[in-house]
């Protein structure tokens, strides 16, 4: 009777590890197909499954890597990131300044100096 519960025990522990495992082959692909999708040039964004943060410029894709070249001050290697490490990418559309933003301070600083001039010509009277 142990035998027959050890028995059973590991062969649900075999099985469950071949799920597992075609869960993350199937992940990768999915992340290889999102890195093809994303143009060579541009900006990404990527986090590992041991929660490190990558950010720069794409720059090769390959059927098991990533390959990203960090924007930093000082120039580095560019790191090579294995698909089956990705737990999260996308393309970072950057956080500037949009349009309408920009139209925005541009009011606002025009509004401020034309009350400033008022003002300075209420004070000449």
């Amino acid at each position: 009777m142990r035998l027959t519960a050890i028995g059973l025990i590991f062969s649900m522990l075999a099985l469950g590890a071949g799920d597992v495992f075609a869960q993350q082959q199937n992940e990768a692909e999915t992340w290889r197909k999102v890195a093809e999708a994303i143009p060579l040039g541009s900006k990404v964004k990527i986090q590992t499954l041991e929660n490190k943060r990558l950010s720069g410029t794409l720059m090769r894709v390959d059927s098991t890597t990533v390959t990203v070249k960090r924007n930093t001050r000082r120039p580095e290697a560019a790191i090579a990131v294995n698909f089956e490490d990705i737990a999260k990418m996308e393309r970072d559309h950057g956080g500037g300044v949009n349009i309408g933003k920009a139209i925005a301070i541009g009011a606002a600083t025009g509004a401020a100096a034309m009350i400033t001039l008022i003002l300075f010509a209420m004070q000449l009277d």
